[in-house]
C-alpha cells in the first residue's frame, strides 16, 4: 500500500512537532549563568525626565541652556534649577532662583530675593519671547521646540 502525498506530509508533520515537544520537554537552563550586576549610567545625571525641562536660547540658536522649574508648594512660584551655561547666555541668569507665572501668561525669572532678572511673554508659536530687560533678546520653549 502507497501513501498518498497529503499522508506522507501529515506524517512528517506530526513527526516535527513531536521532536519540537520532546526538545522543550528535556530543555535544562544553564545553572550558575553569570549575571552582571554592574551599573552603568548612559543617561547623564544632569538630565532630570521627572521635572519640566525648558530651554533658553540667543537669537540664532548659537547659546542655549535648560531652566528646570520645580514645584515648592506656592501655587505659581516655583524654585528654579538653572544649568551652568545659562551665565554664559545671559549673566544674570546665574542668580535665577524662582520662577513666576503671572496672571498676564509671562514668566518671570528671579533671584532669591525676588528681583526680577528676565520676563518672557507669550510668541507666536510654543515659545516665549523676552520683553525685559529689552536689552536682552532670549526665547524659551519646551524642550524640543525652538522659536530661532
Amino acid at each position: 500500500m502507497r501513501l498518498a502525498g497529503t499522508a506522507w506530509l501529515g506524517l512528517v508533520s506530526t513527526a516535527a512537532i513531536v521532536a519540537m515537544f520532546m526538545d522543550f520537554a528535556t530543555y535544562t537552563s544553564i545553572e550558575g549563568a553569570d549575571i552582571d550586576v554592574g551599573t552603568t549610567s548612559s543617561i547623564p545625571e544632569e538630565l532630570r525626565l521627572d521635572m519640566p525641562t525648558f530651554v533658553i536660547r540667543s537669537p540664532g540658536g548659537g547659546q542655549q541652556c535648560k531652566a528646570f522649574p520645580e514645584e515648592n508648594g506656592t501655587p505659581g512660584h516655583n524654585a528654579l534649577a538653572t544649568e551652568s551655561g545659562c551665565a554664559e547666555l545671559y549673566p544674570p541668569l546665574a542668580n535665577a532662583r524662582t520662577w513666576h507665572n503671572n496672571q498676564d501668561g509671562t514668566i518671570d525669572l528671579a533671584d532669591n530675593l525676588g528681583r526680577t532678572i528676565v520676563v518672557f511673554s507669550p510668541g507666536d508659536g510654543l515659545a516665549y519671547i523676552s520683553v525685559e530687560p529689552r536689552s536682552v533678546i532670549l526665547s524659551m520653549s519646551s524642550e524640543g521646540v525652538s522659536l530661532f
